[in-house]
């Protein structure tokens, strides 16, 4: 195989085939290759929920208030549904550090629009009717927020690209960079070389491997998340649901220890979905403690005990790769002349159609509508990790 295009993009998730449809819509003659199927990583785990309050609260402000306005014609640009629904989101709180904090992230949500609000524990009926406030202070609480089906788009991003030309290479593993002097000219694959004036990562937890083919050594950490599935069953969630001890304390398992939190939807088809454990680890950790879904069905139960009947359907478990900083990487990789990266997000489904609508612009124009500075993989700063 030698093949040339305009652009290369590597990796088929949520981030990969929304860049593939701006650029090919664009005109651009471009591949895409992953180094397994489509939605081979995180997205393939992703509950495809259009999240708003558990925003990082730093310089990601900007980046989700313009992604937030991205949605209302979605399903009109790309002439498919993508299963999109409103869905509130609500984070549970149990304990005054963490009404505290939520006190605190309020008045930023505010500032920025976002009509959430802080509901004391005997109203959290009134938005959950299934859930048991026992021991819970209360939650704090969005009416706005969103869900779709994350098999639908990217399903949708990659028949829209398609139509415009996009061709596909599956199973094609990176194995070299094709530099000359400072530029990146393609990628060199165990099935042959593929050539590009551009390339772009959207390689998630994938990314630090890459960089170290280039000599880079971008910081990462990498966790393994555990969740699972239940039967479908009728209404019985109407939000998102999840728990202030994610933004009380970070993950610090290890292998030997769980950190299980709530994080949990019901599907457009009525599946639970139904999280989630969390252990630090390796891009290549396959295997998880045995206790991890009986600990988050615990943990679920704690505060849901009618879901005791539920018949659960399948686990899974991914490796999700944070930036050390927790704030992405979107933009050009300095040094490499050609190559952009767009990858980590805390948040990748609200980003996802303006990630791909900003790459289109960097590859186009050199420049986007949004200040990227503080995502540039090998940025500097001041300020302390967020």
């Amino acid at each position: 195989m030698h093949e040339t295009f305009d652009v290369v993009i590597v990796g088929a998730g949520y981030v990969g085939v929304s860049v593939a449809y701006h650029l090919c819509a664009a005109g651009l003659k471009t591949a895409l290759l992953d180094s397994g199927p489509v939605a081979a990583g995180a997205s393939r785990a992703n509950f495809g929920n259009i999240q708003i309050q558990d925003m990082e609260l730093g310089k990601s402000r900007d980046l989700i208030r313009l992604a937030r306005s991205k949605f209302a014609n979605l399903e009109q640009e790309l002439g498919r549904t993508v299963g999109l629904r409103s869905l509130g989101g609500l984070v549970l709180i149990e304990n005054e550090i963490q009404w505290s904090i939520m006190e605190s992230r309020l008045r930023v949500l505010r500032s920025e629009g976002v009509r959430s609000e802080l509901v004391p524990a005997d109203r959290l009926h009134e938005i959950e009717p299934q859930l048991s406030a026992e021991g819970l202070l209360g939650g704090l609480y969005n009416p706005e927020e969103g869900q779709l089906d994350p098999f639908q788009l990217i399903w949708a991003y990659l028949v829209s690209a398609r139509q415009h030309g996009l061709e596909e290479f599956y199973f094609h593993e990176v194995t070299e960079f094709l530099v000359e002097g400072n530029h990146v000219r393609g990628v060199k694959t165990p099935a042959g070389t593929v050539e590009a004036g551009k390339v772009i990562l959207c390689t998630g937890a994938g990314t630090r491997q890459l960089g170290r083919l280039l000599g880079r050594d971008w910081g990462i950490r990498y966790i393994l998340g555990q969740a699972m599935v239940t039967e479908p069953t009728g209404p019985t969630l109407r939000s998102h649901i999840s728990s202030a001890s994610f933004f009380e304390q970070e993950a610090n398992g290890s292998a030997k220890e769980v950190n299980v939190g709530l994080a949990m939807s019901q599907s457009p088809h009525g599946h639970l979905l139904l999280g989630e454990a969390m252990v630090k680890g390796q891009l290549t950790d396959r295997v998880v403690p045995a206790f991890s879904l009986p600990s988050i069905a615990a943990h679920i139960l704690r505060f849901f005990p009618s879901f005791e009947h539920l018949r659960v359907l399948r686990g899974w478990s991914t490796a999700v790769g944070l930036t050390l900083d927790s704030r992405p990487w979107l933009g050009p990789v300095p040094g490499v002349e050609g190559l952009i990266i767009a990858t980590a997000f805390r948040s990748t489904v609200i980003v996802t159609p303006l990630v791909g609508e900003l790459v289109s612009q960097l590859v186009l124009n050199g420049d986007c509508d949004l200040p990227i500075a503080p995502f540039l993989p090998e940025r500097t700063t001041d300020e302390p990790p967020e």
